[in-house]
């Protein structure tokens, strides 16, 4: 088997273009028909959603380090644009690179898309060797030398996207390191259908009907009526996505501004610069959270055991509602006990618990506040306590708080949380409140009320820590199965 590779076709530095595999699955089809075909398999797999994909970063972790590179990404192409849904060691471009914020680059400018044209493996030893390489922006804005890429293809033998691996040194590519990153596309793609067949197969979901008067209760919602929200919640999720392509615009111009790169600014034009800097950033992270949520897709019942550092976790949901956090004088603050960073849980969960608990707690709390978040250890399990200090008021929790997780008739200190169909008395507002207590329930944990009305009341958020060893066993099989020598 030869490995592909570029080389220059002639002395004519113009004409210089890829060697590519010549074997085509989509030979004969236009252009827009190879895209309407991805978009089909990206539809059906509901793989638009927010975020990063936790099947994809295993994989890109497990092809970057057994294949001993500081850079690997799996891309999605959708449209004119290369969507990065999984990445390992970004932060090796340098702080702040634009990757690490937008997560996407346009596809003509990407090299994902000589993979996408031939459904074939790349390996580029040296990108400095060809110019129509080296103009893309992988080398020309971020230095990359040395690029391996293979196809992400879907059961219906469908390309959607690439896994490659990067580095900012040269490197040769042998046949068995090839078959290491094709075997982690596969690996990593198969779990990904396999997840989303899993949840596909639930013959019944549940539902919340709000009334008029801000009730809530379950509800069957009937297959019609099911059918039409899922394709609503569809488009809002497309319409939301689409905001981050002009707001990545104006943040971009708002930044230059303020740094004085067209000429130096007025007292005022500075105040207006910093704005705007400040309004898009929030609204940048208002559209993060909306994708997060992601209602349009199944809910995956498999939790996925990875290694959170809590820490950072933490600090990156207080980053992104510290802005919303300061129209109301709020501070927001986490702290860990030392020597507890590092657990074992389903991260994407973990977050969404966090912020939405958070953001709830802030719209009743009063101005001033402070809403402080601490992680420890309880048991076998992790412990994620807040409260609210007001320099008037004291501490504790609104009143509003306790009504969704505190039943009247159970006097016991730590207070069990009430099962979510039965939590039909939480306004509109605390909606987040029981969203994040479904989602430590699905994690095998639960939310308790701490303390009494006199000593002051605490929310605590149980969560046990998952079997990881799954995932171990999956990296040392693969690399077993290809029979990788370090």
């Amino acid at each position: 088997m030869s490995v592909p590779v570029f080389s220059a076709l002639s002395e004519d530095k113009s004409a210089l273009a890829p060697l590519i595999w010549p074997c085509c699955p989509l030979q004969g089809l236009t252009q827009a028909e190879q895209q309407q075909q991805r978009s089909l398999a990206i539809s059906a797999l509901a793989l638009m959603g927010p975020g990063s994909i936790p099947a994809w970063e295993e994989a890109a972790q497990m092809a970057a380090q057994l294949l001993r590179m500081p850079l690997a990404v799996a891309t999605l192409a959708h449209g004119p644009t290369e969507y990065i849904r999984a990445a390992y060691g970004l932060s090796s471009l340098g702080v702040g690179n634009p990757l690490s914020q937008q997560r996407q680059l346009p596809l003509e400018q990407g090299l994902g898309l000589y993979i996408l044209d031939s459904e074939q493996p790349l390996l580029l030893p040296d990108t400095t060797d060809n110019p129509v390489v080296a103009q893309s922006q992988w080398v020309s804005a971020y230095g990359i030398r040395a690029y391996g890429g293979v196809p992400l293809m879907t059961s219906e033998g469908i390309c959607i996207g690439t896994l490659a691996v990067m580095d900012m040194q040269s490197r040769s590519f042998s046949e068995q390191e090839l078959g290491v990153l094709a075997m982690a596309a596969r690996w990593g793609m198969s779990e990904y259908e396999r997840q989303q067949a899993t949840s596909t197969t639930a013959t019944a979901k549940l539902g919340l009907r709000v009334s008029p008067g801000g009730q809530i209760s379950a509800m069957a919602t009937p297959p019609l009526e099911a059918l039409i929200n899922a394709v609503r919640l569809n488009l809002i999720n497309q319409l939301t996505q689409d905001l981050r392509s002009p707001l990545t615009t104006v943040l971009g111009m708002a930044t230059m501004l303020s740094r004085e790169i067209y000429g130096p600014l007025t007292e005022k034009q500075r105040e207006y610069t910093d704005i705007m800097c400040h309004s898009s950033q929030t609204l940048m992270a208002l559209v993060d959270e909306i994708l997060e949520l992601n209602t349009s897709q199944p809910e995956r019942p498999d939790l996925v055991p990875t290694s959170v550092d809590i820490a950072t976790l933490g600090q990156q949901v207080i980053t992104a509602l510290t802005p919303l956090a300061e129209k109301a004088a709020q501070t927001l603050r986490f702290t860990i006990e030392p020597g507890e960073h590092h657990w074992i849980l389903d991260q994407r969960t973990v977050k969404q618990i966090l912020y939405h608990l958070i953001f709830s707690i802030m719209q009743v709390a009063g101005d001033n506040s402070d809403l402080c978040v601490h992680a420890c250890r309880r048991g076998e399990a992790l412990s994620l306590v807040m409260w609210l200090a007001n320099p008037w008021l004291g501490e504790g929790l609104p009143s509003e708080v306790l009504t969704v997780f505190q039943p009247p008739t159970d006097r016991d200190d730590w207070i069990q949380t009430m099962p979510l169909p039965n939590a039909s008395s939480a306004p509109q507002e605390l909606l987040g409140l029981l969203l994040s207590q479904h989602l430590a329930q699905r994690h095998g944990g639960q939310i308790r009320v701490q303390g009494s009305a006199d000593s002051g009341c605490r929310l605590a958020v149980l969560l046990p820590v998952l079997d990881g060893a799954k995932v171990r066993a999956e990296a040392t099989h693969v690399a077993a199965e290809v029979g990788v020598l370090r």
